[in-house]
């Protein structure tokens, strides 16, 4: 059947067509897509498999080495960081056998963060002993990941692979593609029955655990290489059956075209290989001989492939994506060991993250063919002065010439200025605004990705006027507590302030958060509470509520909203406090207590997003004085083990108040909307019957 596909579309339905059992991700741009239209077809009934909505990376590349490990068929998908933050699970997956397929809508890691693709996540991990597929177009992408779980669960090869796209370039964009039939599909893949990884009672199996004989580890790593070096030929016959069976061929690990008299080939990979075969047809119209290498596969390195197929050619052009700092393009570096003994001059371009178009194609190739020496450039760059800005070079620079720097804050001022690039009525910008208000130019402020990281780290520019730096994801605070020890070695009486969304703290960021309150750093915590990943476009986090619809529940979540203030109360000596923006007096009340606690505080604030919770923009402080007016937040502060609720309705409205203005929630039907009643009463009772009620008697509170 014909699709016109996204990228991300097309290896979804491939994950679809090889019966996968088992998904699990977390999202992170531009890998959402894949993970939505996955979460579609579950709710669909087109794909029968349990989706795991996980809390960070490196779980959900452990929930799938789980899965696999008890023998089921599974997938999750990554990039950038997130591809970072699994690495330690990756080389455990390829150790352990597992045949996972891990969809990588590659996006170049680093700081600053950037949303470009340049392979550099993918490359990064070439040695941990994962096949790696790069793919020129949607279809490729599609067809390659039914071919990576053949070839990953080939009992000859049992390693996980990648399947490699760029992000936004093929991730994003739709062209029409082939969707093969399911009874054809289920001819060329069978359903995986691993004979090595598998939980039975009745035949209990070791995996894993450690070698802890030095020859039993190299012993594992020389199978592992063995197992790829034999990938090469399952590769080959892999895609001869493919062809036979859909029309498709792909060649095996590389595609030649034209280079049989070439005087030039350009040796390329991903979605720059559509171009550059067009203008080997375009420079053999004017005479001029050139000819293309593509590497589908770059782990088994295809040596045997390049040599025999580049054998005699005068020269040959790399273009790279990614380099390795220190030295070349890291796909020539792999050509040139390849051909040490060859004659042919090996020159190598390094394009990096650019997008190439035809101009920049033809300017590339008219340089190469009129030059004899072997060089290694970068394409189109220069020095950027702005660059200076990013890692403040440039302060560093007008200090040392005793420059005064004009960023000091004036009498009266905010230390936040004016302008936002945030949605329209964004209650969470509110929030963090009045936040930072509390604070002075004594301040150190931090964020990690997320909805308001994009205040203090817009780079080259930010809104703040105070010392301020952008973590990882994963770590803020920790990075926050390191910040808070340097200070006080320095003598400096600065106060660090961190704030963050519900995945920064309540997920992929709570164990540093737990760490940092525990050991008793003396950081103003702010949490942004909009209940999903609105940051990467809705999809269901820890915070999002009992059966409120996201991209990745698109019936409702299944699941109870995790207590954050449960959680932050069993550390010793921190201030907590829940707050809301429709009450901006005991919002700043509390911040100010916050700061001026000697310890960890934390004030958890509910910020209602439009776009997420699907309600008119004028609405924000309305539904954030609902969320309290209904008893679905209740006003409180938290402090040595005394618990005082600030502000308690005369009357709480019934929660349809609030459900019905979101349309989150319109799926829901008149009983769910009564269980969700009865949760909210319920756990409006535990807390005003354990609790002092500011002014009246607690007892006659309860409902």
């Amino acid at each position: 059947m014909k699709m016109y596909l996204s990228g991300s579309e097309s290896i979804a339905h491939g994950v679809r067509l090889s019966r996968t059992e088992v998904i699990s991700a977390y999202p992170i741009t531009p890998n959402v897509f894949v993970l939505q239209t996955l979460a579609n077809m579950i709710d669909n009934g087109e794909l029968d498999a349990e989706s795991v909505n996980a809390e960070s990376e490196i779980g959900s590349m452990n929930i799938c080495a789980g899965a696999t490990a008890a023998g089921v068929r599974s997938f999750t998908c990554t990039c950038s960081q997130g591809l970072a933050y699994m690495k330690e699970v990756l080389w455990m997956a390829s150790g352990m056998a597992l045949p996972v397929v891990v969809a990588v809508t590659s996006r170049a890691i680093g700081s600053p963060q950037t949303f470009a693709s340049d392979f550099s996540d993918s490359l990064s991990e070439r040695d941990a002993s994962f096949l790696q597929f790069y793919c020129e177009n949607a279809q490729e992408a599609l067809d390659s990941t039914i071919m990576a779980y053949k070839i990953s669960e080939d009992e000859r090869v049992l390693l996980p692979s990648f399947v490699v796209i760029e992000g936004f370039r093929l991730s994003h964009t739709y062209e029409l593609v082939d969707v093969p039939d399911q009874e054809t599909v289920d001819r060329f893949l069978p359903k995986y029955n691993p004979k090595h990884a598998f939980i039975d009672p009745k035949y209990p199996i070791m995996q894993g655990g450690p070698a802890l004989s030095a020859s039993l580890f190299d012993s594992l790593k020389y199978q592992q290489y063995m197992a790829l070096q034999r990938a090469k030929g399952i590769i080959k016959e892999t895609c001869r059956e493919f062809a036979n069976l859909f029309g498709r061929d792909y060649h095996g690990l590389t595609e030649s075209y034209k280079i049989d008299d070439a005087e030039l080939v350009v040796v390329v990979m991903g979605s720059v290989t559509g171009l550059v075969r067009e203008m080997v047809d375009e420079y053999r119209e004017k005479g001029q001989k050139i000819g293309m290498l593509k590497l589908r596969c770059f782990r088994p390195f295809p040596k045997e492939e390049i040599m025999e197929g580049l054998k005699g050619v005068k020269k040959i052009l790399v273009l790279d994506r990614a380099t390795s700092p220190g030295s070349d393009g890291i796909t020539y570096m792999e050509i040139k060991a390849a051909l040490q003994r060859s004659h042919a001059i090996v020159s190598n371009y390094i394009i990096g993250s650019q997008d190439i178009l035809q101009r920049d194609l033809a300017a590339i190739l008219d340089t190469t063919l009129n030059r004899d020496d072997e060089f290694v450039e970068w394409y189109n760059q220069e020095f950027k002065e702005e660059v200076l800005q990013v890692i403040g070079y440039d302060n560093y620079e007008r200090l040392r010439r005793s420059e005064v720097v004009d960023r000091q804050i004036k009498e009266g001022e905010d230390i936040q200025a004016l302008g936002n690039p945030f949605c329209p009525g964004c209650g969470s910008l509110i929030c963090v605004k009045l936040a930072l208000s509390v604070f002075d130019k004594n301040t150190f402020v931090t964020a990690n990705a997320g909805c308001m990281g994009v205040i203090p780290a817009a780079f080259p520019q930010t809104c703040l006027k105070v010392p301020s730096a952008f973590f990882s994801f994963s770590s803020a605070g920790a990075a926050a507590s390191g910040v808070e020890v340097a200070l006080k070695r320095k003598g400096m009486d600065t106060d660090v302030f961190l704030y963050g969304g519900d995945g920064g703290i309540l997920d992929i960021g709570l164990q540093t958060l737990s760490g940092a309150l525990e050991r008793g750093h003396n950081i103003t915590y702010l949490l942004y509470d909009n209940e999903a990943y609105m940051n990467t476009g809705v999809q269901r986090s820890s915070a999002t509520p009992y059966l409120a619809r996201t991209k990745t529940t698109p019936s409702g979540k299944k699941s109870r909203k995790k207590d954050i203030m449960k959680i932050v109360e069993a550390h010793e000596n921190v201030y907590t406090a829940t707050a809301s923006p429709a009450y901006p007096q005991d919002f700043l009340r509390k911040v100010k207590k916050a700061r001026e606690h000697k310890g960890p505080s934390f004030v958890y604030v509910i910020g209602p997003c439009p776009t997420g919770w699907e309600f008119d923009a004028s609405l924000t402080i309305e539904i954030a004085r609902l969320a309290v007016e209904t008893g679905s937040l209740v006003l409180y502060e938290y402090e040595n083990g005394k618990r005082t609720i600030n502000r308690i309705p005369k009357k709480r409205k019934p929660i349809e108040e609030y459900l019905s203005k979101q349309g989150r929630f319109s799926h829901l039907t008149s009983e769910q909307i009564a269980e969700i009643q009865r949760d909210v009463d319920k756990r409006f009772n535990e807390l005003v019957s354990q609790s002092t009620v500011k002014g009246r008697d607690a007892a006659n509170q309860l409902t």
